[in-house]
């Protein structure tokens, strides 16, 4: 709906309640929902000027109610605009007098607010009273109190108005603050095999450059030696431009910004949730914040913990339980990752560091996992000083990991 269209609407609107009306005491004087309707709009639409908000509005309320006396009684048409002119009069007041004021400037001041509001239905009211012959001292404490209502009524429907898009504003911001924390997470998880990757290009280097200098007398195998080794050392720099980039990613993030367990553990959860849902599982997750401390490297922790549950999720086949608790003792954060799943065979389990190692294979297609997920968490916790024990039977497996406070809390 582009702009002409949406303030099209908005008077349709406004002009629609206008005709929610009731007759306090003179047949020609009422009070209708319109008013509040135009409140809530000089409230909420910031982009439609109050004058011409009010000048529309009112034309639009007058001929509505011209039309409708014109087919409803036997008045002669002047008569009967005449008598409709003094509501296009009072929007038009209305819209004046919130321009002037410009009480939408400090409308999240309750008091200023509504008292605004109220001071200027009271004195278009006042107005349209006087043009029309009508007003009395019964009259005049009606539009006061029909002033006072609703503009409390006008305030409070905006409140609401904007309590709920907060919310949903709010809802936003975390939902892209757990899709950019599970992104870097993912990232500095595989920029851990990227700087591996590093030494066997180094090796490669070194290899091409030492056959070339030990094959000098044969002229052809010498050249290509040296043409791989001076393209290999091309690889070398881009592939460093590249690693250098994303550890100052990494680092910008992590130096400028540190995480309490409880956030940590409600962006893991969620993430979990939505997997086990993916994978059609019936699974009891539980997560238990002990200590909710601050720490720094936490996506480190979101690596560790993402890499241990998604491991959890794919052992338990149909139903079962997942449990995470964190605690501190005197050196380390500790995390405990148990599940129900089937459990790691006693032999396996010196390997299943490895990169490499694998027990899962896809049911249809019978190709096995690349294995790398524990490998990660090792290297993580590895270079954090910190160490990982695993202990499994048939009726499941639970990882604890140590990592050093000194190294995650902040000081």
């Amino acid at each position: 709906m582009n702009k002409l269209q949406k303030h099209f609407v908005i008077i349709m609107v406004i002009t629609a309640l206008g005709e929610l009306y009731f007759y306090p005491l003179s047949e020609n004087f009422r009070f209708s929902a319109g008013v509040v309707a135009f409140n809530i709009v000089l409230l909420l639409v910031d982009d439609f000027n109050e004058i011409k908000l009010s000048i529309y509005t009112g034309f639009s309320v007058l001929v509505l109610r011209f039309l409708i006396e014109n087919f409803a009684s036997d008045y002669n048409m002047l008569d009967i605009f005449i008598s409709k002119l003094p509501s296009f009069v009072y929007y038009l007041l209305y819209g004046i007098a919130a321009y002037i004021i410009s009480f939408r400037k400090n409308r999240e001041n309750l008091l200023r607010t509504i008292l605004s509001l109220f001071s200027i239905d009271v004195l278009c009211n006042l107005t349209e009273a006087i043009i029309r012959q009508d007003l009395n001292s019964d009259l005049f404490k009606f539009i006061v109190l029909i002033g006072f209502i609703r503009s409390i009524v006008s305030f409070g429907i905006y409140i609401i108005v904007e309590s709920q898009k907060n919310i949903i504003r709010k809802k936003e911001h975390q939902k892209r603050y757990i899709q950019l924390n599970t992104l870097v997470s993912n990232i500095q998880a595989e920029l851990f095999y990227l700087k591996k990757s590093t030494q066997d290009i180094e090796s490669v280097m070194s290899m091409s450059y030492s056959l070339y200098e030990s094959t000098k007398e044969n002229e052809n195998i010498n050249q290509d030696a040296l043409n791989i080794a001076r393209e290999v050392h091309e690889i070398k720099k881009d592939y460093y431009r590249v690693l250098n980039g994303f550890e100052s990613f990494l680092k910008e993030f992590e130096t400028n910004e540190s995480m309490s367990f409880k956030d940590i553990a409600f962006i893991i959860e969620g993430n979990s949730k939505r997997y086990i849902e993916e994978r059609m599982k019936d699974i009891d997750f539980s997560i238990a914040i002990n200590n909710n401390i601050y720490i720094k490297k936490y996506y480190s922790v979101f690596t560790i913990l993402n890499n241990l549950i998604t491991n959890a999720i794919d052992a338990i086949k149909k139903s079962g339980y997942i449990k995470i608790v964190q605690y501190t003792d005197d050196d380390n954060i500790v995390f405990t990752v148990s599940d129900s799943g089937g459990g790691i065979d006693e032999q396996l389990i010196p390997y299943i560091f490895n990169p490499g190692f694998t027990t899962k294979f896809d049911d249809k297609t019978g190709v096995s996992s690349t294995g790398i997920g524990l490998s990660h968490v090792k290297n993580i916790v590895d270079e954090l000083q910190g160490d990982i024990k695993v202990t499994s039977n048939k009726k499941g497996t639970e990882f604890k990991v140590y990592i050093p406070l000194k190294y995650l809390k902040i000081q």
